[in-house]
């Protein structure tokens, strides 16, 4: 019995009774609803995988049969393939509310929640693999083939996801336990950022100071992450029962063929900006360099902490910075669905170039501030 009198105060302290900023609006409840989505896509890869299988020609038709044979399996597989798109369009959201409203101050939530986007992004890649369409092979050979280029392990790393100096059917298997053992890592990360937070409290929009104005979470914020989770399941009716294959590319409903390449070669659309930065740089190692430099350089905002960064975050100058950090984002993810000719691929350097200076400019002012603030 002491054990359950463990758990249940447990659970009543770290959620029912948690002390909550009073002014928290909807932008704070976009971490419930990234949970819900997740444990969404850990069931229904679990039911996935009870149907899915490696076969001689690889994984297509494996997924053919599940969404005509098995029976819910269509639906089964547009809540996890969608539920994707979801889950990364709502951490990006999560990531602009951390800029917007000072996250990073708290630097172990902001360090883990970078952590835990770069995971995700990992296990998203490793599952874009497996329906083996046209698309979602020569997209993962384009992408792991430029990872040969890292000194010392490029060529270790390269054949070690592909199990030999090509890809083929046989490397279709390792993605598949890959994918699903690095889903199991996402929770470790997810509740190393919930300790985090739990352990430092939430922030709150005004950057002030709360401790003398809390409340308990249960009651006014489980409704409105209650409301919350209405859009959310309203949006899952949309992508996954009005318009699922909006988000599929149409060369992945062909089976791959190992000598013919799409006229087009691109991932999924959550990934457009880091592909379009991937490009934009002649040389392949520092094309790789700089896609993963376009999402561990957030990591550098958990330690500008100071007096209180919340003055440049309300200031005019932070605030053109993020905009345009934005909107160059939304334009690398234009870019990086279109053909690399003229004059995108110039296009694709100049917006790379901003992408990093906007960032470093943001950054930037919140040290300046701080340091004015000091004196």
């Amino acid at each position: 019995m002491k054990v359950f009198k463990f758990y249940e105060k447990l659970l009543k302290g770290e959620l029912l009774d948690l002390p909550t900023p009073t002014n928290l609006n909807f932008w704070f409840g976009l971490g419930v609803s990234l949970g819900v989505v997740y444990i969404m896509q850990v069931v229904s890869g679990v039911v996935l995988s009870f149907y899915y299988s490696v076969g001689l020609s690889g994984g297509f038709w494996p997924v053919v049969g599940i969404m005509q044979d098995v029976w819910g399996g269509w639906f089964v597989r547009f809540t996890h393939s969608s539920g994707a798109s979801i889950f990364m369009l709502l951490i990006y959201l999560h990531l602009l509310r951390g800029f917007l409203y000072g996250s990073f101050k708290k630097t172990g939530v902001w360090i883990s929640g970078v952590l835990v986007m770069l995971v995700v992004m990992g296990v998203s890649f490793l599952g874009y693999v497996l329906p083996w369409g046209s698309m979602s092979y020569w997209g993962m050979t384009v992408v792991i083939s430029m990872l040969g280029a890292i000194p010392l392990v490029g060529e270790i790393i390269m054949e070690a996801l592909w199990g030999g100096p090509t890809a083929g059917v046989h490397s279709l298997s390792r993605f598949f336990s890959l994918h699903y053992m690095s889903s199991l890592v996402v929770m470790v990360v997810v509740v190393v950022h919930l300790i985090e937070l739990h352990r430092k409290g939430s922030s709150n929009p005004l950057g002030v100071t709360s401790d003398l104005d809390k409340v308990v979470f249960m009651g006014l914020f489980v409704i409105k992450d209650v409301l919350g989770l209405l859009y959310l399941l309203l949006l899952y009716w949309v992508v996954v029962l009005v318009c699922p294959y909006s988000l599929m590319d149409a060369a992945n409903f062909e089976e791959v063929s190992f000598v013919v390449t799409p006229t087009h070669i691109k991932p999924e659309w959550y990934f457009l900006f880091a592909y379009c930065i991937l490009r934009a740089v002649p040389s392949k190692l520092g094309g790789v360099a700089l896609m993963f430099l376009s999402v561990l350089i957030m990591l550098i905002f958990g330690f500008s902490r100071g007096v209180s960064p919340y003055r440049a975050i309300g200031g005019w100058l932070y605030k053109g910075l993020m905009v345009s950090w934005v909107s160059v984002f939304l334009l690398l993810t234009w870019l990086g669905g279109s053909s690399a000719e003229t004059p995108y691929d110039t296009l694709g350097q100049v917006f790379t170039v901003a992408y990093f200076l906007a960032l470093m400019g943001m950054f930037t002012v919140l040290i300046v501030d701080v340091e004015s603030s000091r004196w």
